[in-house]
Parts: C-alpha cells; sequence; structure tokens
C-alpha cells in the first residue's frame, strides 16, 4: 500500500531538517509515539520505541526498530526504513518512507512523506480505505503538534 501525505512545518527548511533528524524530538509529535531511544549497538542509525494506535475496533501497540538509511541534507531528503510487530494481536508493519523537504517562503517548509507499506497479521485485514484513514488522520496530527511544538 502506498502513501503520500503533505504538511506544512512552520518554520525555515533548516529548522525543519534539524528537528526531523533528531529523531527522538520528532517522535515527540507522532501520536502514541513513545520510549524512541537510539540502538547502541554499531547498526547504524537505528532507533527503537512504540507506537499505541487504534484502527478500527483494535488496539495495537507497535514496537520496534527504525533505521535512516540516507540523510542528504543538499538534496533535502531523508530515507528510512521502520519495523513494527504487536506481539499481544499479532499484527504489524513494515515501512519504506521518503521524506522532502521544499521551502515554502521564509518560514514554512512543506514535507512530503512518501511510504510505502506492507501490513502483516490482523492489522493486514482492514481494509485500505481505513488504512488511509487512519494514516491521514496520524499525519494531519502529526502536523498539528510540530505547529504547537514551534509556536511555544
Amino acid at each position: 500500500m502506498n502513501f503520500e501525505h503533505r504538511c506544512t512545518m512552520p518554520v525555515a527548511r533548516e529548522m525543519a531538517w534539524d528537528f526531523l533528524i533528531n529523531v527522538p524530538e520528532m517522535a515527540s509529535c507522532v501520536p502514541g509515539a513513545s520510549n524512541v531511544t537510539a540502538k547502541e549497538d554499531g547498526a547504524g542509525e537505528q532507533y527503537t520505541g512504540q507506537v499505541r494506535v487504534k484502527v478500527g475496533p483494535i488496539g495495537l501497540t507497535l514496537q520496534g526498530v527504525m533505521t535512516v538509511q540516507e540523510r542528504d541534507q543538499h538534496g533535502w531528503r531523508i530515507v528510512s526504513q521502520a519495523e513494527a510487530k504487536d506481539r499481544r494481536v499479532g499484527g504489524g508493519v513494515f515501512l519504506n518512507m521518503h521524506i522532502a523537504l521544499t521551502e515554502n517562503g521564509t518560514n514554512a517548509t512543506e514535507l512530503t512523506i512518501a511510504s510505502e507499506a506492507r501490513l502483516m497479521g490482523k492489522l493486514g485485514e482492514f481494509g485500505q480505505p481505513i488504512i488511509r484513514r487512519k494514516a491521514d488522520k496520524i499525519v494531519a496530527e502529526f502536523a498539528k503538534n510540530v505547529a504547537a511544538h514551534f509556536t511555544k
């Protein structure tokens, strides 16, 4: 399943970049995310954490790892992968994400997130319209949280 989401961050592109590459700080704006920390095992730039999400009638606690595969500040793009599972319900997700930053005036940056998602187990049983609505809602709430983060 492929997604593309866009939102505007109320800061200059350099500030938006610094915010996004500080993964634990950025994750504080992701709805339901917690315990995001750098993984210290020499496996490259990896972070562990969890996300609590409710899809339809099912509440999941997805625990997993995100790996930043590429950071290109000159091209203003980040490529990462994330894999997370809920052991209790037996569902999971695998994501490939491409993030791009486009300057939108002096104090605004358009964030484009292109994702390819594979849903497994119980999570994979939901139809695309339900998953898309949930993804849209998460990105909208993330954008709202980012705006609040920068207007403190």
